[in-house]
């Protein structure tokens, strides 16, 4: 009985410090990490770039740089080209791994691990809005 006492004590105090404090911080903050599936025909509506210049390069499963895309007028083109690429590759569905107004990151949601071409094949792409200093986040 004396647990079950001290329990509910412990449980009263945890309730009043969470309703006293708030939530955790940063629990109001939009997480743009959080990985969700999109089908690749779905991909510009995800976008939050905007409308401004980008520069665009699609990633290998290794890391390194498959193939660099170059610069766009704004980062529907770029979508657009990236859409291509993964079509081509018979990827029909990415991963968003990062999204704001300065960059994007996609990746395949299946990583296949077996094959000759292992490491070679399409894994990926980033987009980054073109300004100075910005395109280093492109190179691993």
């Amino acid at each position: 009985m004396g647990e079950l006492i001290a329990f509910l004590v412990l449980l009263a105090i945890g309730g009043v410090t969470h309703l006293v404090m708030g939530p955790s911080p940063g629990a109001h903050l939009l997480d743009t990490n959080k990985g969700d599936r999109v089908p690749v025909d779905e991909l510009s509506e995800k976008s939050k770039m905007g409308v401004s210049a980008v520069h665009a390069v699609l990633v290998r499963q290794s890391g390194n740089i498959y193939r660099e895309l170059g610069s766009f007028v704004t980062a529907e083109y770029a979508l657009a080209e990236i859409q291509k690429s993964f079509r081509r590759a018979k990827v029909d569905e990415v991963r968003i791994t990062h999204s704001d107004e300065e960059s994007m990151a996609l990746y395949r949601s299946i990583y296949d691990f077996t094959g000759r071409a292992e490491g070679k094949k399409l894994a990926g792409a980033r987009i980054v809005r073109v300004g100075e200093g910005r395109e280093s986040w492109l190179t691993i």
